[in-house]
């Protein structure tokens, strides 16, 4: 198992988060099915949440991004 510092799985947690908003906002935009578009955007908006959680941790722990 790998020995992680905080900052260096805080960082990765939060760079994931941002690709993944990334990707499911591109194929939203993409998207032409109504479920599939909404679907997207549900996902997107979940990943902004973990971002946001992300975030608070890594004030708690005085991680800078």
């Amino acid at each position: 198992m790998a020995d992680w510092s905080m900052e260096e799985a805080l960082r990765m947690a939060l760079r994931l988060e941002e690709e993944n908003f990334v990707e499911y906002e591109k194929n939203a935009a993409e998207a032409t099915n109504p479920g599939v578009k909404s679907m997207f955007l549900f996902l997107a908006a979940e990943e902004r949440n973990h971002m946001k959680l992300i975030r608070e941790k890594m004030g708690q722990f005085n991680v800078k991004p």
